[in-house]
């Protein structure tokens, strides 16, 4: 069996990957970053590797350290000999002002050879790209599909971490074609994100997978509704009342209905994955039937890809 056969336990390539893996993790929380980067730079650390985290919202640098140092005995000395840095993102993707696909690039082969010139086995770096703008997806893609072929025989593991709210169906099956391996975390297990033409999942997987899919797009479907509903009641008491208290409420309700439009792009999202295994048969012949979203406007009017919201 070959490191690659490991790709099968997707636990096991997160938490301790064989050298030459460019891995990326789907999350839904900064739960989701804890669990798994944290045995992940452990791992490296057992392996004798230099570690580099870049860090976003909603897990950056201050408490990415506090974190760490829970786990890792001697982190303060890791962090002043360089074995570990710990960075922001802006520090690392953005130093001339924008995002650049070969700057980027390099700078990971780079600390890949620095750390094995200093006599360590190689490299363990991740970076959450949660700062990831509408305008720098297909570029970032580019600079990501660079990175895949470049490290596949090299002493450098990478694990990319991606919000899944940021995430419509195009951008996950882009994500996958992008990676050695990419898992998506759901009820508290990882589970691989396939493209077409590979292997199959086994029935029960399917079933599973479906079944999630259509639970989420029945929950998305109603609850915007359920929390516009008595939005709508309070700005109407706000404008009826007019007092000082008035704006703040309205300016509440913005903020609130913000959220939902977020849940309005899951839905379609879970639409879109939905359609995608039904078209490459991984969703079975006879699919439950599926709710359809009620009166509430923002649903239909959202794109299954945030980049052409």
């Amino acid at each position: 069996m070959t490191d690659r056969d490991c790709f099968t336990d997707e636990t096991t390539v997160l938490s301790r990957p064989p050298w030459g893996t460019h891995a990326c993790l789907v999350y839904r929380s900064r739960h989701d970053l804890i669990d798994t980067l944290v045995p992940y730079f452990q791992s490296g650390l057992e392996q004798n590797a230099c570690c580099v985290w870049i860090t976003a919202e909603p897990l950056q640098t201050g408490e990415a350290k506090k974190v760490l140092a829970r786990s890792v005995k001697g982190l303060d000395r890791h962090l002043k000999r360089g074995r570990i840095e710990i960075l922001d993102a802006r520090e690392w993707y953005r130093r001339d002002g924008g995002f650049s696909c070969s700057a980027a690039f390099h700078g990971c082969v780079r600390k890949g050879l620095e750390a094995q010139e200093r006599g360590y086995k190689g490299l363990f770096i991740s970076g959450n790209v949660s700062w990831l703008t509408v305008a720098e997806w297909n570029v970032f893609m580019e600079y990501e599909a660079m990175v895949n072929r470049a490290i596949e025989n090299s002493r450098i593991a990478a694990v990319c971490a991606y919000p899944l709210d940021v995430c419509g169906a195009r951008e996950l099956l882009e994500i996958a074609s992008t990676h050695q391996l990419a898992v998506i975390r759901q009820d508290g297990a990882w589970r691989r994100i396939a493209l077409a033409g590979e292997a199959a999942p086994p029935d029960e997987e399917k079933r599973w997978v479906i079944g999630q899919i259509e639970a989420n797009i029945e929950q998305f479907a109603t609850l915007g509704d359920r929390i516009r509903h008595p939005l709508q009641v309070l700005v109407a008491i706000a404008d009826l009342i007019e007092n000082e208290q008035s704006d703040v409420i309205r300016q509440q309700a913005r903020e609130i209905d913000a959220v939902v439009r977020q849940l309005d792009s899951g839905w379609a999202g879970s639409r879109g994955v939905r359609e995608y295994l039904m078209k490459h048969d991984l969703a079975g012949r006879d699919p439950a039937q599926v709710t359809k979203p009620g009166p509430c406007p923002h649903p239909s009017g959202y794109p299954d890809s945030h980049r052409n919201s």
